[in-house]
């Protein structure tokens, strides 16, 4: 564990930006005017992307919101005790400001109606996702209800469905291009990976036209989504081609969903994968961003995968649809925070997450993030005594140690914060994973299965009487 004031002064630098979304007019025009996504006109033409999303988008922030970009553990250490209070006291005070700004708004009668109308497309697609069953739901209604929410109802769940579905189809054609049975679930899993591994041939029934659809890619600009929110959203793959290890896994399981595949998300630090299950009961790791099989070893060289995370399932498990579907709410806490911040909505969601899944990371990193809050707030309004005389001051001192308590559990998740350095580094070994000896192994085994399963025919069964 971080020590306390460094662990106090990571939170508090992710704290500021849920409480601090930039929503004016005029600060959004500091930051500029978010570019439409491009349109290729290649996929315009094919049909699989003929819905295309408007190029009207929403007022958004476009502050940086990343729980996990921050610098190293051996910077945050060399940080200085007095550096780190300055701060904290300082946004501190901006936030304090910022309190007395809204409540004078709410006292005119304007903050309350203002923020509502605002967030109004986020808590309509809570209320329609709270009418799903947790246990038995559709990814691609899910993803639609969350990334509509943030494009404020810009698009219908038609346009959205057809783009999956779409998919879907070449992938049916595929299959049958090289006669293999599309009732098989490695068969769909393996026409799946070639949406990511290679270009292929769709035809369109309605125009009679065959054209070439380039690869799903990776796409290496702000994968982060730090200028621009939407390259996180699955929308932005189906309008591009392109996207990051966020969107291009749950692309996956959409189309796998329309299919009636078998394939599961999984999570690593900073990324996410699929997982699904050979002839033999075997386990394999899809990496979307690469179009290939990856083996566990591959993943765990990131180096920040703990004998606790594995424990916990915290990473390289296969997520069950319940903690599917509460990442997937949390897709839409990140979201919501990172327009408008914490707030009584806000708890909402998290509230529902934690009665999904009581481990969910993003909720233990938020809930870390507030307890940092509440503790320096108290501690500053009993004058900012020292550590050790903080027991002289029981509530100040109470929330001291329910911040702490909320760091050990993230930590007892196995959670290790991982630079940014560190992640770009790990990345960059996407590609090399390719050519290593027990990936080319696992294709190769893949492969020869799915030979097995070119030569069978599906068993034509006549009913008897």
């Amino acid at each position: 564990m971080l020590v306390p004031v460094v662990k106090q002064f990571y939170y508090f630098l992710i704290l500021i930006l849920l409480h601090n979304p930039v929503n004016s007019t005029a600060q959004n025009t500091a930051y500029g005017i978010i570019p439409a996504i491009p349109q290729p006109s290649q996929f315009q033409e094919i049909n699989i992307n003929q819905h295309a999303l408007s190029n009207k988008q929403p007022n958004i922030n476009n502050s940086n919101f990343d729980f996990y970009q921050n610098s190293t553990i051996a910077e945050q250490n060399s940080r200085a005790m007095a550096e780190a209070d300055k701060m904290i006291y300082n946004e501190l005070n901006k936030e304090n400001q910022a309190a007395f700004i809204q409540k004078e708004l709410a006292e005119a009668g304007l903050y309350d109606k203002q923020r509502l109308e605002a967030t109004k497309s986020y808590r309509n697609s809570f209320t329609q996702l709270n009418a799903l069953n947790p246990d038995s739901f559709s990814i691609a209604k899910a993803i639609y209800l969350v990334e509509n929410a943030f494009y404020k109802n810009q698009f219908s769940y038609e346009q959205f469905e057809n783009a999956i579905q779409n998919r879907a189809e070449l992938v049916k054609q595929i299959l049958k291009r090289e006669h293999i049975d599309p009732n098989n679930n490695l068969a769909l899993n393996y026409g799946i990976q070639k949406l990511f591994s290679q270009a292929n041939r769709y035809f369109n029934p309605k125009t009679k036209q065959t054209i070439d659809i380039p690869p799903l890619q990776y796409d290496f600009d702000d994968y982060m989504g730090e200028k621009d929110y939407r390259q996180l959203l699955v929308t932005k793959v189906i309008q591009t081609g392109k996207g990051q290890c966020h969107s291009m896994p749950l692309i996956y399981l959409a189309v796998a969903e329309q299919l009636g595949a078998k394939a599961y998300l999984s999570l690593a630090p900073q990324h996410s994968f699929i997982q699904f299950f050979d002839e033999q009961n075997n386990r394999l790791c899809f990496e979307t961003t690469n179009g290939s099989l990856v083996s566990q070893n591959w993943l765990l060289q990131s180096g920040f995968i703990n004998a606790a995370a594995l424990k916990n399932k915290t990473y390289l498990d296969t997520l069950s649809q319940k903690k599917l579907f509460a990442q997937c709410l949390s897709d839409l806490l990140l979201s919501y925070l990172n327009n408008f911040g914490y707030d009584d909505f806000a708890e909402q969601v998290q509230q529902k997450i934690e009665q999904l899944d009581a481990n969910n990371l993003t909720v233990k990193l938020i809930t870390s993030n507030l307890k940092t809050h509440e503790a320096m707030n108290k501690i500053k309004a009993v004058g900012s005594p020292p550590v050790q005389q903080l027991p002289d001051h029981p509530e100040a001192y109470q929330a001291y140690l329910q911040m702490h308590e909320s760091y050990k559990q993230v930590d007892d998740l196995g959670y290790q914060e991982m630079p940014k350095e560190a992640y770009q580094a790990w990345r960059k070994t996407i590609e090399k994973e390719k050519k290593q000896q027990r990936t080319k192994e696992l294709q190769q085994q893949m492969q020869k299965e799915i030979e097995m399963l070119k030569k069978l025919r599906p068993t034509l069964i006549i009913p008897k009487g």
